[in-house]
């Protein structure tokens, strides 16, 4: 299965930027290592990207080259020239295989995989924070013999003082998936209608279903099923882009605490509601449920605005939610409402 043509081009330029990006800090750091943090959230974002094409085996590659800069951010990989050109030579093999997504083949679908594996056997050469020189030359040992079974106590244990917590590294990772969103949604934000915007709208999804694996990695369901409901919804509207906006900027607030951030996200949930603008407070003035009624042309046109949100629901694949049922009630009481006067 693959994406549709426009989403593959808009890809392929996406892609190219990060593969462009990740070149540059390889090459600032020549046999240095690279920014760790900017080298993990370019990968991140380019795996991001080209899981969203569908095309079998191009992400592997990218999740190899994920794989090594979180490493790299973690110490757990050493970094010396072998490990250097390895990376630069899978960066140069991905660009390649990106250019070919728009005719993609099993063989592109078989090499992303071989250079995949190939990356991962030279990085598994490196999973040691000491340098060569201090590395003991010992067979490998399965990590299973740290963790007997026999009620002794486990060798390994978790660091009482690591050098980052686990909710650290959340409102890291939150915040690097959430700068994704909000440069996505401000381009988005700046288009003109036509072909691009729908694009750039396929680019905004990418990145809160991005956004959405990070937080479901760390069992926030909370931003995961906020950042899933915005995925899915259309985006055309001011309302809803400005709430995305929204909602990116707040993940990246680094200077509030955990619980604020916590308070705000359930706010933000509820007035997003499914991207429609919050609830005024003042209630409407009372109006006579007769007028509330669709009849005649007022039932035709109600109608089609119905089938385009059915079409929206097709193409999305998710007429099988609530929502899309209620829809297909409501058109077919406004069949039988038409011939009304």
């Amino acid at each position: 299965m693959s994406a549709p043509h426009a989403l593959i081009e808009f890809f392929q330029k996406e892609a190219m930027e990060y593969l462009g990006r990740l070149d540059q800090l390889m090459a600032l750091a020549d046999d240095q290592t690279p920014d760790s943090a900017a080298f993990l959230t370019n990968a991140r974002a380019l795996r991001g990207s080209a899981t969203m094409t569908r095309l079998e085996g191009l992400p592997d590659l990218a999740s190899t080259i994920e794989r090594i800069a979180t490493g790299l951010r973690d110490n757990e990989l050493r970094w010396d020239q072998r490990l250097h050109f390895a990376v630069r030579g899978a960066l140069v093999e991905l660009r390649s295989l990106v250019e070919r997504a728009g005719e993609w083949t099993e063989a592109d679908q078989r090499h992303s995989r071989t250079q995949s594996v190939a990356l991962a056997a030279v990085a598994a050469g490196y999973l040691s924070t000491d340098t060569p020189a201090a590395s003991p030359a010992t067979q490998v040992v399965p990590i299973a013999r740290f963790f007997p079974d026999d009620g002794m106590p486990a060798i390994l244990q978790r660091s009482a003082e690591p050098p980052i917590t686990l909710a650290e590294r959340f409102r890291t990772d939150i915040a690097a998936a959430a700068d994704g969103v909000a440069r996505e949604s401000a381009a988005l934000a700046s288009s003109d209608a036509g072909a691009s915007q729908l694009a750039l709208a396929d680019g905004v999804r990418r990145a809160l279903l991005g956004l959405a694996d990070v937080a479901e990695s760390y069992g926030a369901a909370s931003i995961a099923n906020m950042a899933t409901r915005m995925a899915r919804a259309p985006l055309a509207s001011p309302t809803e882009r400005h709430g995305v906006q929204s909602v990116a900027h707040l993940l990246m607030d680094r200077e509030i605490s955990d619980q604020q951030l916590a308070q705000q996200v359930k706010q933000a949930s509820i007035t997003w509601a499914g991207g429609s603008p919050p609830v005024q407070a003042v209630p409407p003035a009372t109006i006579p449920v007769e007028s509330l009624l669709y009849r005649g042309h007022s039932a035709i046109t109600r109608a089609r605005r119905v089938r385009d949100e059915l079409k929206v629901h097709w193409q999305r694949g998710t007429l099988a939610e609530p929502a899309a049922h209620a829809l297909f009630e409501e058109l077919s009481d406004l069949l039988d409402l038409a011939v009304t006067t």
